[in-house]
């Protein structure tokens, strides 16, 4: 069981490495990507759902579907945010800004009464040095990559609500319970916005749409629905923490095929952002090992 559990985490991993590249190559409007990845998503999995309707008598409380539709609207915020920060600064930054989510789950965390480790505060601190590192020289540099990197916090703290709620309530609900609705939410969500702002959710080109449907397949199915399926199993800060990979994975990537390459304070920014969000995590899963022992 452990073992297919790490398993599962290294393939979501991988997957939702590629996210910000195919969104890049898609050429698609960043909110257009948003919208697509999580209804075409919803539409995938609304079979599961049925299934597990007429197996299941279990209906979400009043409470679990308004969390549900919070945790859908943080998820828009979370790849508006995100997807529209990967055209203003570079891969390696924007995807190390928006891992640093373990950190704000910590918080939120500490807020709801969870307990907070000393190694995780030194953690929390390191990190924020690293994004200070990271954020700071763009404002010598170009406003664009500083409002990305701004845009990539913003995503990382909804991201933070989005695995939260999602730590409470799959405790209770199945997986396409919980995927079908907060997916669907988060499309409507981002419709809503898109419309609003006049976005160009289509019509594409048809390389566009492969790549979209690739972002589906990958990112969206592997990637964010097998995180949501270890939800059920580990503590919020542990599965946010294995999204460290992302931006080490993402950023060699960006390197391959855009010949991106981070400025060297940004560098030494990235190393210490992820050291700090690896202290936070080791540090809670030793707590988290603790009270099982207990």
């Amino acid at each position: 069981m452990q073992f297919r559990y790490y398993l599962l985490l290294i393939i979501a991993v991988i997957a939702i490495s590629w996210a910000s590249i195919l969104t890049l190559l898609s050429g698609a409007q960043p909110i257009a990507v948003a919208f697509w990845r999580t209804a075409i998503a919803a539409a995938v999995l609304s079979p599961l759902l049925i299934i597990e309707r007429k197996n299941n008598t279990y209906a979400p409380s009043r409470n679990e579907t308004i969390l549900m539709v919070v945790s859908g609207i943080a998820l828009a915020a979370h790849f508006m945010t995100w997807i529209e920060s990967l055209y203003l600064t570079n891969v390696a930054a924007s995807t190390t800004l928006v891992s640093t989510y373990p950190i704000f789950t910590l918080v939120m965390g500490r807020l709801i009464g969870e307990k907070v480790g000393k190694r995780s505060i030194l953690g929390t601190l390191v990190a924020f040095l690293g994004i200070v590192l990271i954020t700071v020289p763009e404002f010598y540099v170009s406003m664009k990559a500083l409002i990305g990197d701004l845009l990539a916090l913003v995503g990382s703290m909804s991201g933070a609500v989005y695995f939260l709620v999602g730590r409470f309530i799959r405790v209770k609900v199945s997986l396409a319970m919980y995927t079908v609705p907060v997916y669907s939410v988060s499309a409507l969500t981002t419709l809503f916005v898109g419309l609003i702002l006049h976005s160009r959710l289509w019509p594409y080109p048809l390389y566009t749409w492969l790549y979209i449907l690739m972002i589906v397949l990958g990112p969206m199915l592997l990637g964010h629905t097998l995180l949501n399926y270890s939800l059920r199993y580990s503590r919020a800060i542990t599965i946010t923490t294995s999204t460290l990979g992302e931006p080490i994975v993402a950023s060699l990537l960006a390197y391959i095929i855009f010949h991106q390459v981070p400025q060297a304070l940004t560098v030494v920014g990235i190393v210490m952002t992820l050291l700090g969000i690896y202290t936070v995590i080791s540090e809670e899963t030793r707590m988290q090992n603790d009270l099982s022992e207990d």
